[in-house]
């Protein structure tokens, strides 16, 4: 697929889902640090910023897509270390035209977590090490994105109340998504459910990962992630925490 220069530099130029993950408070009173994690719909080409992003661009970035939904070079490549993790492919807009599937995408979403559980480990071992920031893109940067994103977030205390307020924040930049992505040739899935968002699919994901001994960071450390890691994933991400209050 060959898209034009002018093209892409217009989509590029306000994108509708990029936004730091921070701010989102633990049990414990710590809150995720700022311009260190963000994710993100598909980079395009061009000026890729955004207010909500305060140090562009990103040293690492872990890119979600099937080799299939690749439009042009990363252009993040040249200024960025660029991880292909390929997850889901059921999940990806490019390649679910012609599918037509359940409108509740909870059995989507648990069976790519069942089926991508060692490369979710590798991309948290990715986050707790690599040079940051660290962005975390698919293609509309929702389904795939968002549970990444959501299992990082709990696995580092992240209240749930607080991670599904996160992965809804995208519901509102979905028409000029979708706007970006036809205009830059991603086909529009039949499924009508990939074109929104669903918290009962990702709390159905919450609820099986949580299971485990030591909830998401035992799953974490169950599917891969060396146990040392886990520190290092929450210093990088997260606050101090806070001092107690004096009486």
């Amino acid at each position: 697929m060959t898209i034009s220069p002018e093209l892409t530099q217009r989509t590029a130029a306000a994108p509708a889902n990029l936004r730091d993950v921070r701010g989102l408070r633990t049990e414990d009173g710590r809150i995720v640090r700022r311009a260190v994690l963000y994710r993100s719909e598909v980079p395009l080409a061009g000026a890729l910023r955004s207010p909500d992003v305060a140090a562009w661009p990103p040293r690492t970035v872990i890119d979600l897509r099937a080799p299939a939904e690749y439009l042009a070079p990363h252009p993040l490549s040249a200024v960025a270390a660029v991880h292909a993790i390929p997850l889901g492919a059921s999940l990806a807009p490019a390649l679910a035209v012609a599918q037509t599937a359940e409108l509740d995408l909870s059995g989507a979403y648990r069976h790519l977590v069942h089926d991508a559980a060692g490369r979710i480990a590798g991309i948290a071992a990715l986050v707790a090490t690599g040079p940051g920031p660290v962005l975390v893109h698919c293609t509309a940067g929702k389904d795939r994105t968002g549970i990444v994103i959501a299992v990082l977030l709990r696995a580092i205390g992240v209240r749930r109340d607080d991670v599904l307020a996160d992965y809804l924040r995208t519901e509102p930049n979905l028409p000029r998504l979708w706007t970006a992505l036809r205009a830059a040739g991603v086909p529009e899935p039949h499924n009508r459910a990939l074109l929104g968002v669903q918290t009962g699919a990702l709390q159905a994901v919450l609820d099986d990962i949580e299971t485990t001994p030591g909830g998401a960071a035992g799953w974490l450390v169950e599917h891969g992630v060396h146990p040392e890691l886990l520190a290092p994933l929450r210093e990088r991400l997260l606050s101090r925490v806070p001092a107690p209050r004096s009486r």
